[in-house]
């Protein structure tokens, strides 16, 4: 009984610490919709953190969208420390880069990312 206790304890365990984290935009987990393609707009605040927008097709305008921040526990988000930490981070849940524009020129950059399939994975 000992055995199969520790196993299953074991098993959890292995889980926990290898569940990848989600893309939370508010109170919405954009992995979870069935979705292909996502818009990343961003701009490097200082030297030290960046401002992140997600566009996943739902009215997106800057002023009233949440900003996406990089989850530091639980309960507390902190803003990227760059652009490309934010891609990084989106790179590690399944999205990859496809393009780069600049709507205009005092505008800040829109990467748009794909879902990789599960065999990119």
């Amino acid at each position: 009984m000992k055995k199969i206790l520790l196993a299953i304890l074991t098993c959890w365990l292995v889980g926990v610490g290898t569940a990848k984290a989600q893309i939370m935009v508010g109170s919405i987990n954009v992995d979870s919709l069935d979705i292909q393609y996502i818009e990343l707009i961003g701009f490097n605040r200082s030297t030290w953190e960046a401002s992140v927008w997600i566009d996943f097709g739902r009215n997106y305008t800057a002023n009233k969208s949440s900003e996406f921040l990089k989850p530091l526990n639980d309960h507390e988000w902190v803003r990227f420390a760059s652009v490309v930490d934010a891609l990084n981070y989106i790179y590690k849940n399944g999205w990859e880069l496809v393009n780069v524009y600049v709507p205009s020129p005092d505008a800040p950059r829109h990467y748009v990312l794909q879902r990789r399939s599960q065999a990119v994975k």
